[in-house]
């Protein structure tokens, strides 16, 4: 018995049977190609201007490289600039008691206590009352008992060898206020998850152009008046969650653009070249406040540059695919001689010549997010993906707050954490056309929680920094891989009609769970380092025993409709292998010369 992903070939029957399949394949073609002609006669039109030309070319550098660059810094500078330094009580009196040697002040008066990596230190946040010894007391008569403590009356004092003037020293947000920056974490992933759900459908409805400007405005004004807004802590928080609430369409909107206006073979290569800017981006963002140490000024140098992107009109284009398909004809023609002028090419379609060549296509009937639970199969499916999801963007967003808390240079710690993002997304797309989608996945989530394991052991160990930073990358790697994957399995499981509802679906889920990760770095700077690891495994086996349930869909026919979305990997066998057409074909095809000499004999 032959087996190719789940499905079954006797030998005998296989010829029958494959041929059967092949027709019922056939006439599913033609009713698709049906529902693809627009698409079909739109890029017959893209290739008469050009869809590999120059245009192409610069907007993809201008917008998906460069901006994405400028954009990935202000997602990521409001995280850096809320970095908590080690910190403990100012206590001042030591000239008054004689006392000259800082170290030994703070010996007489801070208590010690353990901190979250097991080690005995200077407590951060109480001091023992003083007070109650007059300042004529010597020192070495002073003795104080546990309940001799008192919180920090007199401020802080800050490590400023890494952090200087950030919100966190300049306003005390320590302590009493330790969750000011967590709960900021949380104003940001769900300021993520709201702009998705309104700006995305939004891009649909007003088009990708205005979104992005939308986007890129929201941005660099909530980043920008920030500065301003420190000493008002919900005023601060506010302008956090406005500049955030463009974070995915910022990104989302321009790749949408490139992919509609490219040919079909660079769409892939358009979405690693945009990861290299995200990675650039976030690469720079922590070295700069590294040089620059002042927070305001960090936060003008990453933000306000995103502006310079309303100044590229001759490239700054609309979707003429998305124009065309709102029956905006003249606006799609004006958009297409623009891209073939650049292209060197001649356009000369008229108004009604599109119209004709782009009739009214049938639209599927959906429900929208309703559609993606109907049916046992397809609500199975749904479900396994969302878990990957959430198992996906917990960790990512606990390792990258994570990176600042681990020891060491945090600065390169994070360093660290971006680069390896592009290495581990060329990864994942060679395994993922290697040995499948789902192998991929799940073993990338296997890895992730098994390297958590060795930092759990070693992180308390004081002089292990640097290995605790290079199992943490080697997580942030498997996490990275898990996302290249899995946003191909959404993108392939779910029928054309919910294909970017699901996938979006997804993404709005898991960030609503994301806001998650800044209590799980809680637990670890104020209670155990340890804590966040042994989260992000448990997360990552949980990954692994979801995905790995996921049907295959390396070499597999896309579902187009709800019904093929229904069925789709229903067939397939756990234990089955991705198999190459051709080596599909040539077993196909002796199985069939077998059948053909059974019948002839009998014949005979």
């Amino acid at each position: 018995m032959f087996e190719r992903s789940g499905t079954q070939f006797p030998i005998g029957s296989v010829s029958i049977k494959c041929l059967d399949k092949a027709v019922a394949h056939k006439a599913s073609e033609q009713r698709v190609m049906a529902t693809q002609d627009n698409d079909a006669a739109f890029d017959r039109i893209m290739e008469s201007v050009g869809d590999d030309g120059p245009f192409q070319k610069r907007y993809n550098l201008i917008f998906n490289v460069i901006g994405v660059m400028f954009f990935a810094m202000t997602v990521v500078n409001i995280l850096v600039i809320l970095t908590v330094p080690e910190h403990n009580c100012s206590v001042p009196g030591n000239e008054q008691h004689n006392v000259s040697g800082i170290e030994r002040w703070k010996n007489l008066t801070l208590p010690r206590a353990l901190n979250s990596r097991g080690e005995l230190s200077f407590s951060s946040c109480t001091m023992y009352n003083i007070s109650k010894y007059p300042t004529e007391t010597s020192t070495s008569e002073w003795r104080f008992e546990e309940n001799d403590t008192i919180p920090c009356i007199y401020g802080y004092e800050y490590d400023r060898q890494y952090f200087d003037l950030i919100p966190i020293t300049e306003e005390n947000w320590v302590c009493d206020k330790e969750l000011h920056a967590t709960n900021i974490f949380a104003f940001i992933r769900f300021a993520e998850v709201s702009g998705t759900f309104v700006l995305g459908q939004l891009g649909d409805r007003i088009g990708r152009l205005p979104v992005y400007l939308i986007s890129i405005g929201a941005a660099t004004f909530g980043r920008a008046m920030a500065v301003l807004a420190a000493p008002h802590y919900w005023l601060f928080a506010a302008l956090a969650f406005v500049g955030s609430f463009a974070s995915n369409t910022g990104f989302q909107s321009p790749l949408i653009v490139a992919m509609e206006i490219s040919k079909d073979e660079n769409r892939a290569a358009l979405s690693l070249w945009q990861l290299f800017g995200w990675t650039v981006g976030v690469c720079v963002t922590p070295l700069i406040l590294w040089w620059n140490r002042n927070w305001i000024w960090f936060m003008l140098i990453t933000s306000v540059p995103c502006l310079l992107f309303y100044c590229f009109p001759q490239y700054s284009i609309e979707s003429p695919r998305w124009l065309a398909s709102q029956g905006r004809y003249q606006a799609c023609i004006r958009q297409l001689k623009k891209i073939a002028k650049v292209n060197g090419m001649s356009f000369n379609l008229t108004e009604e010549e599109l119209k004709e060549r782009i009739p009214q296509k049938e639209i599927e009937k959906t429900f929208g997010i309703a559609s993606l639970f109907s049916g046992w199969h397809m609500t199975k499916l749904t479900t396994l993906l969302l878990i990957c999801w959430i198992c996906n963007t917990i960790p990512t967003f606990t390792l990258f707050l994570m990176s600042m808390q681990m020891g060491g240079n945090p600065f390169l710690n994070l360093f660290w954490q971006g680069a390896v993002e592009l290495p581990a997304y060329f990864c994942g797309q060679v395994l993922c056309d290697r040995i499948g989608r789902r192998l991929t996945n799940s073993g990338a989530y296997l890895g992730s929680a098994v390297f958590c394991i060795p930092v759990v052991l070693i992180i308390h160990q004081s002089g292990n920094e640097q290995y605790v930073t290079v199992f943490a990358v080697i997580v942030k790697f498997f996490v990275c891989v898990t996302y290249f994957a899995l946003y191909l399995q959404s993108f392939e499981v779910y029928p054309t009609s919910l294909r970017q509802t699901g996938t979006s679906f997804g993404i709005i889920i898991s960030n609503v769970f994301g806001a998650l990760g800044p209590y799980i770095v809680y637990l670890g700077t104020n209670f155990d380092i340890r804590l966040p690891f042994v989260a992000m495994g448990l997360i990552g086996m949980a990954g692994f025993l979801t995905s790995i349930y996921l049907p295959e869909t390396l070499y597999q026919k896309l579902p187009d409709t709800l019904e093929e979305g229904r069925r789709f990997g229903k067939d397939q066998t756990f234990w089955s292998l991705p198999r190459k057409p051709k080596e599909l074909c040539t077993e196909m095809q002796y199985k069939l010369s077998q059948y053909e000499a059974i019948t002839e004999s009998q014949t005979e």
